[in-house]
């Protein structure tokens, strides 16, 4: 079966020695270091038009999609154990039943991609908190320079930038919460550079900086405080209970006075059982239908069977704990079945797919194209590779550019 998309020739020692160089001159002031350049791949992944303009079609259909239940299954509590989600959250939750529920405010999604023999699937939408904006920002846009017959596809952290312009308005103070388990935070450094860039005012703060007053949110630190025009949340939704109380996290499920990007509400369809209520919302999930591939509670499965599905936990990142048989070990592939076994509703079962790898001068690599959607709109991608179907924390990333339409026929195998 062809292919969509293929490796490109890998930079000269000369070139990838001059593009490590721009990396850390660019975006010195987004915390990059020069260990990070053992994460990127010496060449890109190179696609023609007509097979991004497809992605991007499917990733906005489903960021439509996506968006309509979200806006049922908040306010359906009685579907909300099924989804997995905690019970202090839920009754956060009930906030957004009081209020005129609003999740358009500057909102991105990332969707993950795969090609198999079956065309394209994806496995997840990161709706809550993602990565990806500088390696598929400038990073790409760096690589695009030396491929002069291929463009590098939108920028996500400048895509991101201008919908918080359009939400927020000129000298808006955007507020940052960042994870508190991070020593370094890059993507959010890359983000509010953008944000510099727009004409807006950027701080960054931790979760418990955060208070709420008369429903409208405050920040506090050593160094300035004030009210937001808008939060921008890099801390997990479901990691909110576990705060001190003091903090105040439940406002952030039901608060509407300050805007928020992206809203803690979006647990409902970043939970990865949320497939599972498909058949009770009133939604079309059509194009989730053909993309997604068959999704089932794991206390359904045969124990023969279980070699054909893949097992993840409900809020698992990066393919943290997930057990493919033949893939993840075989001690660690019997202690997650274990959990799961134990735990019904914190894990989900997916149909297994065949990925198909690309053939590279690294060998055969598969690849995880996650292609981010911002107020609707496709707006750039973040490319991973693996030497295994099992994409995941240890993966390498890739940039992906884009055969250039005015560009000839003869050079579209890269430069």
């Amino acid at each position: 079966m062809k292919l969509p998309w293929r490796a490109g020739k890998p930079l000269s020692t000369k070139d990838w020695k001059a593009y490590r160089k721009r990396v850390l001159l660019d975006c010195r002031d987004c915390g990059i270091e020069r260990q990070d350049y053992f994460t990127l791949a010496r060449f890109p992944l190179l696609i023609e038009p007509e097979e991004w303009q497809t992605l991007a079609i499917l990733s906005e259909k489903l960021t439509t999609e996506a968006l309509a239940a979200e806006r049922e299954l908040v306010l359906r509590r009685d579907l909300h154990e099924e989804l997995g989600m905690p019970a202090e959250i839920t009754k956060a939750l009930q906030g957004c039943a009081r209020q005129n529920y609003s999740s358009d405010t500057a909102r991105v999604m990332r969707f993950d991609f795969h090609f198999t023999p079956e065309g394209w699937r994806i496995t997840e939408v990161n709706a809550d908190v993602m990565g990806g904006f500088i390696e598929g920002g400038i990073f790409t846009e760096l690589m695009a320079s030396y491929y002069p017959y291929f463009s590098a596809p939108p920028n996500p952290a400048t895509a991101y930038a201008k919908a918080i312009l359009r939400a927020a308005g000129k000298n808006a103070r955007i507020v940052f919460v960042r994870n508190t388990l991070l020593a370094r935070y890059r993507g959010i450094k890359c983000l509010a550079r953008e944000v510099h860039r727009q004409g807006m005012r950027a701080t960054v703060r931790l979760p418990g900086q955060i208070m709420w007053r008369s429903h409208f949110a405050e920040f506090a630190g050593q160094v300035a405080r004030g009210k937001p025009d808008l939060l921008i949340r890099f801390y997990n939704a479901d990691w909110l209970p576990r705060l001190h109380h003091h903090s105040q996290w439940a406002p952030w499920f039901s608060e509407g006075g300050t805007p928020v990007s992206n809203p803690a509400s979006c647990m409902v369809i970043q939970s990865k059982r949320w497939p599972l209520v498909w058949n009770e919302l009133r939604a079309p999930m059509s194009t989730w239908r053909a993309l997604l591939p068959e999704t089932r509670c794991p206390s359904e499965l045969a124990p023969e069977s279980l070699p054909e599905w893949v097992i993840k936990p409900v809020w698992g990142r990066a393919g943290a704990a997930v057990a493919i048989a033949g893939v993840t070990g075989e001690s660690v592939y019997k202690k997650i079945l274990r959990r799961a076994k134990r735990e019904r509703t914190g894990w989900v079962a997916q149909r297994r797919f065949e990925s198909l790898a690309v053939p590279t001068e690294q060998g055969p690599r598969h690849i995880c194209l996650g292609v981010f959607t911002i107020d609707g709109r496709a707006a750039g991608a973040y490319g991973r590779m693996a030497p295994k179907p099992l994409v995941d924390g240890y993966a390498e990333e890739i940039a992906l550019l884009i055969h250039r339409r005015d560009a000839g026929k003869s050079h579209a195998v890269g430069c």
